[in-house]
């Protein structure tokens, strides 16, 4: 995958990651994501130093992007990044490094969607079957829409459309120089909420369809095998504060987006809206590793490698999740 296939750019850390010094200060311990304006994290991020008092741990948090997390976290720099599970078998080949998936930060309860016009006379998934459909570069997406498609029709997405990959999808959608978009929240509220766009078809409607999982887990956190079974205090901790920063989202959206956009510099109404597009609204028993979850991976990851997103499915998936529950 050409996003995780450049270096990082700085040295791995000097130190040992999640050790303690010769001088017994605390552990130090390094989170990335790329997604600045998840809520949650940042609210995390924000009262790290409350949260994360009395576990044994400094913990510092890095804001990457799509293109340099990973490649960080192969060269050492972080212990836990937010990302989705798809590519953990491509860490797991191109590293080396075998992961454990930890606490869901978001789930596909909608996910990317075909967006088409209101006038356009596609409707369905079938009538758009070799037709041109924008998208953002594959390299840079995480495999939802691909395995999305071949789920649902045993092609390839570039097999089944006339696939245009381009940065201004939603430009050439809005421009008429394309049948159809594939795009995920935000970029799709503009063009849904201008009135002159509808969405006909969606990753949730192919996974529940080819899986049963009406919120298929997405993006979370990401930890080496080796470091979660090593660091038990720092796996509860983390997962202890982001649950109560959850519920005061669930219980003060306000609060919760007011500190948050202290930390991303993105308007609390702009936080609201990611809180919306990635319903984090969702009940309780979502916000958590699910048995069902390990099932559904079971099942998508050798979709995910008909649809050519990575080179081999996992045969130990059950391993590569922890279950919420049994975090003592």
């Amino acid at each position: 995958m050409a996003a995780i296939a450049g270096c990082a750019g700085s040295p791995a850390r000097n130190a040992a990651s999640a050790k303690s010094s010769a001088s017994g200060s605390p552990s130090s311990v390094t989170v990335g994501i790329d997604i600045p304006f998840h809520p949650i994290w940042d609210y995390v991020k924000a009262n790290s130093a409350t949260y994360f008092a009395n576990s044994g741990y400094s913990v510092n948090f890095r804001v990457l992007d799509a293109t340099t997390q990973v490649p960080a976290f192969g060269a050492n720099e972080l212990d836990v990044v937010t990302t989705v599970p798809s590519f953990m078998p491509i860490i797991r080949q191109q590293y080396k490094i075998s992961t454990t998936y930890i606490f869901p930060l978001a789930r596909w309860t909608i996910g990317p969607q075909i967006l088409v016009p209101k006038s356009s006379p596609y409707r369905t998934l079938e009538s758009l079957k070799g037709k041109t459909v924008a998208i953002p570069p594959l390299k840079e997406r995480f495999g939802a829409e691909q395995a999305a498609i071949y789920a649902a029709t045993g092609q390839t997405i570039q097999e089944y459309f006339k696939l245009q990959q381009t940065d201004a999808a939603p430009q050439q959608l809005s421009l008429g120089r394309v049948d159809a978009a594939f795009l995920e929240a935000p970029t799709t509220y503009p063009l849904l909420s201008s009135g002159k766009f509808v969405a006909i078809y969606s990753v949730h409607d192919a996974f529940l369809k080819a899986f049963g999982d009406p919120a298929v887990l997405n993006g979370g956190y990401i930890g080496r095998t080796s470091f979660v079974q090593q660091n038990p205090g720092f796996i509860k901790s983390l997962v202890k504060a982001t649950q109560d920063a959850w519920d005061l989202y669930n219980t003060n959206t306000t609060q919760v987006t007011t500190v948050a956009s202290k930390v991303s510099g993105v308007p609390v109404a702009e936080l609201k809206l990611v809180g919306q597009v990635l319903d984090l609204s969702m009940s309780t028993d979502l916000r958590q590793v699910l048995p069902r979850d390990v099932a559904t991976w079971e099942k998508l990851f050798p979709v995910l490698q008909k649809a050519g997103f990575i080179k081999q499915a996992p045969t130990d998936v059950a391993s590569m999740f922890v279950v919420t529950s049994n975090i003592k």
